[in-house]
């Protein structure tokens, strides 16, 4: 007959047992095996205390562009729709994403069941996927609007308006989450991965394909405009929409830059190395854009500037 002692050790040992196999079918194995590395729990530590306080600051900042263009009339030209739409996009990754990512690997440490963190896994997964592509579609209308503006900046000033642009922004993000939410509850499972990743390349192609013969319309118009009408109207608008569209590239590189080291680790087979440390990493650094571009959009744009002292 067994001990106490022995029928006790088999029942703690059954339940150990049970609780991983559970934690199976709820989290995959690469992530399980994560719990309880020193490493990765020092790692996810660190980034809980850098993240938190450039989360809360990229609400303050992005909240700030926000209302100091809203508020000043001189600021109420369509690119500045764009400014604002970036902004709360911004301002949404220091509200929600940050703090959703930041949660998801703080707790992943702290929970004997990690069942209980499914729900919050799968936040992790898909609201990045939602801000950061909503973050794309802006910068995807950023680009035609440019292109528009500057090889035509007669007509743009005359055809686009400030309503007309805050229409568009509007419906753009109110299709977006639409296609998100058709996206996480109708798609299946086997079409999901293709259809998230078709969306990704599709929303970084248009931006960069946009930006590109922007360039070239610019250097198209140079001489075209600037030499044949030096005073004229029409070289004054090229040069302010052709300023705009140096400041926003800006932004498009630095938000293409800061998703680079995701996307070539996604190609990297999980481990603890690549997927709970360097791949957490990159995410952060993806993340921590939305800090920086308040600042250099303030530094770059004279006009937000002057508003924001005006207003201090």
């Amino acid at each position: 007959m067994l001990s106490n002692k022995t029928r006790g050790l088999n029942n703690i040992a059954n339940s150990t047992a049970l609780n991983n196999d559970s934690s199976e079918l709820c989290l995959p194995s690469w992530i399980l095996n994560a719990v309880n590395v020193q490493s990765v729990y020092i790692s996810d530590t660190v980034i809980t205390v850098v993240s938190i306080p450039f989360a809360l600051f990229a609400v303050v900042a992005n909240l700030a562009v926000l209302v100091i263009i809203i508020r000043s009339p001189s600021l109420h030209r369509p690119v500045n729709v764009m400014l604002c739409s970036l902004a709360a996009s911004d301002c949404l990754t220091g509200l929600v994403l940050q703090p959703v990512y930041i949660a998801w690997r703080f707790l992943l440490h702290h929970f004997q069941d990690t069942c209980k963190l499914v729900h919050l896994y799968q936040a992790s997964k898909s609201v990045p996927f939602m801000l950061i592509g909503c973050t794309f579609v802006n910068l995807s209308i950023m680009s035609v609007e440019r292109l528009y503006a500057v090889s035509k900046p007669l007509a743009y000033s005359a055809k686009i308006t400030l309503q007309g642009m805050v229409k568009i922004v509007i419906s753009a993000w109110v299709i977006w989450f639409i296609y998100i939410i058709l996206l996480e509850t109708a798609v299946p499972e086997v079409l999901y991965q293709a259809l998230e990743s078709i969306t990704m390349i599709s929303m970084m192609i248009i931006p960069i394909g946009g930006h590109v013969l922007t360039f070239q319309a610019i250097r198209s118009n140079n001489k075209k405009i600037l030499d044949a009408t030096h005073n004229s109207q029409q070289a004054i608008l090229f040069k302010r929409e052709k300023k705009a569209f140096a400041d926003m590239a800006l932004y498009t590189v630095a938000t293409l830059l800061s998703i680079l080291p995701i996307l070539l680790l996604l190609n990297v087979e999980k481990s603890i190395v690549s997927g709970h440390i360097l791949f957490p990493w990159a995410s952060v650094f993806a993340q921590l854009i939305s800090s920086l571009n308040p600042v250099v959009q303030i530094k770059k744009n004279a006009a937000l500037r002057q508003a924001l002292k005006f207003a201090m």
